[in-house]
């Protein structure tokens, strides 16, 4: 169980940090929530604690995850096989990728969309998926290496290159 003040990330928004545990009635049952306090937005999130390990609520990473990042950023994807993939269906993929909660396929969807962008101008989904996994992956720097946004940004900017 997370306590108070603990550093988590909460896979579809990423790093954040838990505020608060309020508990609420629904339907005559009391339910706990970690209100969460996300790192970009000024969003809070609540998350029922007895759900917290199936939605992917986990804690940040370590150097170890930093490696990840690094190493994975550095590979070099296939985006000729990707881009012969419907957008609704990589779309789905990358969804599903990015639920699990695993900071490596985020990674790679963010280089993988960070390449597209590069070559040609991408899709305005492409577009909100490449901001959205890019924010994910600065939020747990963020934690990590306690830095603020942009030094967490550069650093993602710099193992993509």
């Amino acid at each position: 169980m997370f306590a108070m003040g603990d550093r988590v990330v909460y896979p579809l928004h990423g790093g954040a940090i838990i505020k608060d545990i309020e508990a609420h009635i629904q339907d005559g049952e009391t339910v706990k929530y970690y209100i969460l306090q996300m790192l970009f937005d000024n969003m809070t999130v609540s998350v029922p604690v007895e759900n917290a390990e199936k939605l992917g609520l986990r804690y940040i990473g370590d150097d170890e995850t930093l490696a990840i990042i690094q190493n994975t950023l550095h590979e070099v994807p296939d985006v000729q096989t990707v881009k012969a993939i419907s957008w609704n269906r990589r779309f789905q993929l990358y969804m599903q990728k990015i639920k699990s909660g695993s900071v490596a396929e985020v990674a790679r969807i963010f280089k993988i969309l960070t390449i597209l962008e590069r070559r040609k101008k991408i899709s305005v989904g492409e577009r909100r998926l490449l901001h959205s996994t890019k924010q994910i992956l600065q939020s747990e720097i963020m934690l990590i290496k306690d830095v603020d946004a942009e030094k967490a940004g550069n650093w993602l900017e710099r193992c993509c290159n």
